[in-house]
């Protein structure tokens, strides 16, 4: 059958109608796995600073806190992106980490709750 054949037995509008439930359903679908990975990674990430404030830094905690942050910089948003980058630069302990913490805190609990 060729695509005039199609669009006789179909109509037109059913096959328009079609098309767009497939783009908005596709983008539904990755909306929703997108926001499972940032979740996952940003929880991961609290939760190994947690582990890290409650086993004290060592190597194995370095190491669990790098794997997070490494993942969530990896499917963070521009933004926190942004604030990942400055949490890495700052000293375990200062007030300058406490105060790129609450930030990063933030700018993730918007990129999860954004549309």
């Amino acid at each position: 059958m060729d695509w005039i054949s199609y669009l006789t037995v179909f109509g037109a509008g059913s096959l328009l109608t079609a098309l767009v439930q497939i783009v908005l359903t596709n983008r539904t679908r990755v909306r929703s796995v997108l926001f499972q990975e940032r979740k996952e990674a940003y929880v991961g990430l609290l939760e190994a600073w947690v582990r890290q404030e409650d086993e004290g830094f060592t190597d194995a905690s370095e190491r669990d806190v790098g794997h997070w942050l490494l993942r969530a910089q990896l499917v963070a948003s521009p933004a926190v992106h942004r604030h990942l980058t400055d949490w890495e630069t700052t000293q375990p302990g200062s007030d300058d980490r406490r105060v790129a913490t609450d930030q990063l805190k933030s700018a993730m609990r918007s990129d999860l709750l954004a549309p």
